[in-house]
């Protein structure tokens, strides 16, 4: 059994690496020069490395090596891509085309592409069902003030992905503080703890009718970190739509950090 990854920075693409290792596929990394993380090359069983937004170039590879699924995983700034930075001659006429530039369509797009050289881009949830979390506290506790917080942040967060406009709002005593754009959560929860001090909280939310193919959020270590900094004190994430590599050292870390954690 062989399967692709089209990897981008993160820890997400590891972890799909090491599980399907693990159920006995063997894996072809699609690594993105300067974005994939080099350390995960050591875990696939073969790799090409290709510049960024060199669409041809990898379809080029893909084709190549005759795969019959594939999945995609990990971030690549968004703002990039809409540069038109490096983009080769499929890349440009496969941006110009699309009539809707946010990251569903973009990344529905190259599913497209992907699909059309007959290569099936997986759900890659039967390799991560071990990071996605139950309904629950996973850290700390609830207090009544988080709990406002989090029943008023986690709608409108699931409005804004819905929109696909972020992932990401940050609230305080009900007000919202902070709306994820392009510039990606950590960003956004570093603006709110500028804007609010501290006491704010972080909620994380899938679209409505979630493609599990398409930007699945994803918490890590960093986010926690962030948070801390600024003097937040709850992030809120949605259970079985939302990714935590690491996931044992994430609880740790949030422990350490005096952080409720939360899936709904």
């Amino acid at each position: 059994m062989r399967i692709g990854l089209l990897a981008g920075s993160g820890k997400l693409p590891a972890e799909f690496l090491k599980s399907a290792r693990s159920k006995g596929y063997q894996t072809v990394l699609f690594a993105i020069q300067g974005i994939t993380d080099k350390d995960i090359y050591s875990v696939a069983d073969k790799v090409y490395e290709i510049k960024p937004f060199k669409l041809g170039k990898f379809l080029s590879f893909l084709k190549k090596e005759r795969l019959s699924e594939i999945a995609i995983l990990g971030k690549v700034e968004h703002k990039e891509a809409l540069s038109f930075k490096n983009l080769d001659f499929k890349a440009v006429t496969f941006m110009l085309k699309l009539k809707d530039k946010r990251a569903e369509g973009i990344i529905g797009g190259i599913i497209e592409e992907i699909e059309n050289v007959g290569v099936e881009v997986i759900n890659p949830e039967r390799f991560l069902s071990h990071i996605l979390p139950e309904k629950g506290v996973i850290c700390g506790k609830i207090t009544s003030d988080i709990e406002k917080d989090i029943t008023f942040g986690f709608k409108m967060a699931k409005e804004i992905a819905t929109l696909d406009i972020g992932q990401t709002v940050v609230v305080k005593n009900g007000i919202v503080i902070a709306v994820e754009g392009i510039e990606g959560t950590d960003k956004c929860i570093e603006r709110a703890g500028e804007l609010a001090g501290e006491g704010f909280v972080v909620c994380k939310a899938a679209r409505k009718k979630q493609d599990m193919r398409i930007d699945v959020p994803t918490v890590g270590i960093n986010t926690l970190e962030t948070i801390a900094r600024y003097g937040g004190k709850a992030l809120c994430i949605e259970a079985g739509k939302t990714y935590i590599p690491e996931i044992e050292n994430f609880k740790e870390v949030a422990r350490k950090k005096g952080l409720t954690v939360i899936a709904v």
